[in-house]
């Protein structure tokens, strides 16, 4: 006989009620009449005998209590910290050994050259004169093959004919119109200004005036792209090459401070004071800003 029997010090409590839903500590026994047990306590231990069957414990008191228990323990990848993202850092300096310097006074219209052909070729070129010469009426061929993408992007074809035949070196807006064209990637960085040409999925080419001359990145594509990532942050983007600036109304004065910090120019007037006192700053006016941007070279 295998049963539960309730504590006997209270006798009150061998109902089945209490022993189910009190909170009473049971034992498990089993009593067996052939062991020495008093004849007079027989009677006692199986009229407290309770089958084990009867007794219903709450497990799904214990399992909701454990279910509560471990969900919150339980993290999800939200409640977890993210990890920052590092800053991004970048020393432009280190292109200085990846410019490429093109010989001769028109370096825009060699850089389209090896944009388009490659350094190597450059390279091998026998007579610039005769080369430079092909090159300019094979890009005129280009352009007239390409009207409708010149008009969509508001370039004047004549302007950018009379550029290649008749001017001695091609201008900004002439190597706008051969990129757009030639589905060329192109950043063009003066000082600290830039305009981007975007065409296609290829990677974009970096010239840089520097001394009055162009001089053309080539270097890895991580590095390229890491100091285009630089130029973004930290340059003024301009409007188009041929007008750098809108009309002033079209900014607000806090446009015009952030153009120029990214131009490191002066957003406030140096006031001296009086008998050698300190001076004061005073906060450059929108016009004062404005006229200062535009004479930006």
């Amino acid at each position: 006989m295998t049963g539960i029997i309730p504590c006997l010090y209270n006798s009150f409590s061998f109902t089945l009620e209490n022993i189910v839903g009190g909170d009473i500590v049971c034992y498990e026994s089993k009593v067996d009449r052939k062991q020495n047990v008093p004849a007079a306590l027989v009677p006692v231990l199986e009229c407290a005998y309770i089958p084990l069957s009867v007794v219903e414990t709450d497990d799904s008191t214990d399992d909701s209590d454990s279910t509560d228990d471990s969900d919150s323990d339980i993290t999800t990848d939200s409640d977890q910290p993210q990890p920052q993202p590092e800053p991004f850092v970048f020393n432009p300096d280190i292109m200085t050994q990846y410019r490429y310097s093109m010989s001769g006074s028109d370096s825009i219209l060699w850089a389209a050259y090896i944009m388009l052909y490659g350094v190597e070729k450059y390279e091998t070129i026998e007579n610039q004169y005769v080369e430079s010469n092909r090159f300019k009426f094979e890009l005129i061929d280009v352009l007239r093959q390409n009207k409708p993408i010149l008009k969509a992007n508001k370039i004047k074809l004549n302007a950018t004919e009379e550029c290649l035949v008749h001017k001695p070196f091609i201008a900004l807006e002439t190597l706008h119109a051969v990129a757009v064209c030639k589905s060329l990637s192109v950043c063009i960085v003066q000082d600290r200004k830039y305009y981007e040409i975007a065409n296609g999925d290829s990677g974009a080419f970096i010239i840089e005036k520097i001394k009055g001359k162009y001089v053309l990145y080539i270097a890895p594509n991580k590095l390229n792209l890491d100091y285009l990532t630089y130029i973004r942050m930290n340059y003024w983007l301009m409007e188009s090459i041929s007008a750098p600036i809108r009309p002033m109304s079209a900014y607000k004065l806090q446009d015009l401070v952030e153009i120029s910090q990214k131009l490191n120019l002066p957003v406030v007037n140096i006031i001296p004071g009086k008998f050698g006192s300190m001076g004061t700053e005073k906060r450059k006016t929108k016009s004062e800003l404005y006229e200062a941007i535009s004479k930006y070279q």
